[in-house]
């Protein structure tokens, strides 16, 4: 039985293909920048009754580190991938709420 996969994702041979068309000037991997965020993050207390004093009083602090992708729909948020390939697409993706920034610092690599 062959295998499923996304309709969006591509086979080995046709991402090499395409890669050949992208414009050096064009691609995420020259042009991203690698940035260290420190962020809050939401999280839920466990699931039982609780009194102010069972509360717990630390933020949870989150640090992570990679590629920020620039200019997308998300304008609230930053949104920051682990891996770029040469031909533009990225995985591990996540979204950081701006408002829940602590700091942001770019890295020289």
């Amino acid at each position: 039985m062959p295998s499923k996969r996304n309709k969006t994702s591509k086979t080995l041979l046709e991402r090499e293909k395409s890669s050949k068309k992208v414009s050096k000037n064009k691609s995420l991997i020259k042009s991203a920048s690698v940035y260290h965020i420190v962020w809050r993050d939401a999280f839920s207390e466990s699931d039982e009754w609780h009194d102010y004093s069972s509360i717990d009083k630390e933020d949870y602090i989150c640090h992570t580190i990679g590629y920020l992708i620039e200019n997308n729909a998300k304008s609230n948020y930053y949104t920051i991938v682990s891996t770029i390939t040469i031909d533009d697409y990225f995985c591990m993706v996540i979204n950081i709420p701006k408002s829940m920034v602590i700091s942001r610092k770019r890295i020289d690599i």
